[in-house]
């Protein structure tokens, strides 16, 4: 592309050897690179320490909460937050704001000494917040890219459904499934260009986004953060429960039916007919009184159980 940026009047494309001489010379330079961080990462594996790891990880979260804490605090305080809030309640909720970022500033005071520079903090590969952010933009972009490619099909697809459908009901869920599709697109195209310093070094997720990823959808929480991860397992702890419990239902066995019922008050004639006819397909059921006065055919089995 250097033909359409160069202004020389002289200005020349380099020859084919010359990129050759360029790629062979970047490539080198990778390997070399790449080699040193590999050789890096295999020695500082001996200094990582998982109680700091750990630190590193509320640290980071208290001090998200932090910010969170005092947006809300600043927004309840101007009005901004549910401006319909009664006076008594918004102050209840001032002060718990108020009680909780005290409550963090005081853990953020513990956590900061055993912290230290949190940017030397090494993991179990012995690599650092730095060596994994580089990565985390590589795969974010990866999967962005992704999910915007899904998006735009599945909202061109809705507005396709919607144009093609005069049921009112159904294209009033077509429409509210559209309006978040478009939502979830939007937020993601809003994103800007990124660099590895801006991303989060434990997780696939820009930084700004475990503060305000500028819509609720794309705000998440890092899942190495402890209070989070505590939040989400206990959530899977419920789901486990609960299906569990669906389970143990859907095994439980049936109670027993009858094959074939008959009602009380049938002409004989019709009885005897029906119970020729219920022979042929059951030849060793046996009939017995059931309630409502209805006669009923049974397996054998279920007769002597």
């Amino acid at each position: 592309m250097e033909e359409w940026t160069r202004g020389e009047p002289d200005w020349r494309p380099p020859t084919k050897r010359r990129i050759g001489a360029i790629n062979a010379a970047i490539t080198r330079k990778v390997n070399r690179a790449h080699a040193a961080d590999e050789a890096r990462w295999e020695r500082d594996k001996a200094h990582y320490d998982p109680e700091r790891e750990k630190a590193r990880f509320a640290l980071l979260e208290r001090e998200n909460l932090q910010t969170s804490f005092e947006q809300q605090l600043a927004e309840f305080r101007s009005g901004e937050r549910f401006p319909a809030m009664q006076v008594e309640r918004r102050n209840r909720e001032i002060a718990d704001l108020e009680a909780k970022l005290a409550r963090t500033a005081q853990e953020i005071t513990c956590l900061t000494p055993i912290v230290a520079d949190r940017e030397d903090i090494v993991d179990e590969d012995g690599k650092l917040p730095s060596d994994r952010r580089k990565w985390n933009l590589i795969w974010y972009g990866i999967t962005r890219r992704e999910r915007v490619e899904g998006l735009m099909q599945s909202t061109s697809r809705l507005r396709d459904q919607i144009r093609a459908t005069n049921n009112r009901s159904e294209k009033s869920g077509l429409k509210s499934e559209l309006w978040f599709e478009e939502r979830r697109l939007n937020a993601l195209l809003a994103v800007p260009i990124l660099t590895a310093e801006e991303m989060c070094a434990d997780c696939y997720t820009p930084w700004f986004q475990h503060v305000s990823g500028g819509d609720r959808l794309e705000t998440r929480p890092c899942p190495k953060w402890p209070l989070f991860a505590a939040q989400m397992e206990k959530f899977w702890e419920v789901v486990r429960s609960a299906s569990a419990r669906g389970e143990a239902v859907s095994m439980a066995p049936e109670n027993p039916r009858p094959l074939a019922t008959l009602a009380g008050n049938l002409p004989i004639a019709e009885v005897i007919e029906r119970l020729s006819d219920l022979q042929k397909a059951h030849p060793d059921a046996v009939v017995k009184r059931g309630r409502a006065n209805r006669w009923e055919l049974w397996p054998v089995t279920q007769v002597h159980a």
